[in-house]
């Protein structure tokens, strides 16, 4: 009997770290404005937490808060040749796998400085589209928060005491 829950709970174990876990994708940092990364960087994209996402290159971590993207768009999709020489027979197996796609993934957001910056990354064909809807899917939470701050459409023909008028009334 305590086989079995023993099982049990390992199999909870397994379950929670699996769907549990970060969404990480392999990224290449090509072109942008940010300090402490050179382009052509290799690095890891991180969209695990709510508020922001991190993009981890060696050293280096960046954190974009989701409030802070004004604009995240796909840009053009490359096609990289796998060609390799036949007498390279440890490598010719690349001949027959297909080519490498790959699609940038533009994004644009203020620091908290207020300062304006951009990156393009690359990544997976299969994978930027997902990643893409991710991004605009968080902020999208961003900007219906921000939103139902504003105020509610039936203030404009209903007054009450929470949006009466506070100006001069001469």
């Amino acid at each position: 009997m305590t086989r079995i829950a023993y099982l049990a709970v390992f199999g909870g174990l397994v379950c929670a770290l699996a769907f549990g876990e970060s969404r990480a994708e392999t990224t290449t940092y090509i072109d942008g404005n940010l300090t402490g990364i050179s382009p052509k960087t290799g690095g890891t994209l991180l969209l695990s937490d709510d508020n922001a996402m991190s993009l981890r290159t060696g050293l280096t971590t960046i954190s974009v808060p989701y409030a802070n993207i004004s604009k995240a768009e796909l840009g053009p999709v490359t096609v990289h040749s796998q060609d390799v020489p036949f007498y390279k027979v440890w490598s010719l197996h690349k001949r027959f796998t297909g080519k490498a796609a790959t699609q940038h993934l533009m994004i644009d957001f203020r620091t908290d400085e207020g300062e304006d910056r951009t990156m393009t990354l690359e990544l997976a064909h299969s994978t930027a589209p997902g990643v893409l809807s991710a991004i605009q899917g968080h902020t999208a939470k961003s900007d219906t928060a921000k939103e139902s701050t504003e105020g509610w459409w039936g203030d404009q023909y209903w007054k009450t005491t929470r949006n009466a008028y506070k100006g001069n009334k001469n």
